[in-house]
């Protein structure tokens, strides 16, 4: 199961984008456009769809009663940005 510990290590580093872009959207940092743009997709894009389908394996193993190998810090943290970023764009305006 190494590719899922790859993929919670992924989709931490973009949930720590998903903070820079809600960083950016309510400060004003001087950055270039290639970097903003960069932190904006990786942020809002690909954070949300990496851990769903991060959280949707790591439930699949669960269900079938399969070790995952995963640090439990890791999975708790990937799942509190996973229920933020629904709840955010869910609710934000």
């Amino acid at each position: 199961m190494r590719w899922l510990l790859f993929m919670a290590r992924v989709a931490f580093i973009c949930n720590i984008f998903f903070v820079l872009c809600l960083l950016l959207r309510h400060t004003e940092m001087p950055l270039s456009q290639a970097l903003n743009g960069f932190i904006i997709i990786v942020g809002w894009i690909m954070s949300v769809i990496i851990n769903i389908v991060l959280h949707s394996a790591i439930l699949f193993f669960n269900l079938r009663k399969q070790p995952i190998g995963l640090p439990q810090w890791l999975t708790v943290v990937n799942v509190f940005f996973l229920l933020f970023q629904l709840a955010y764009f869910i609710f934000s305006d």
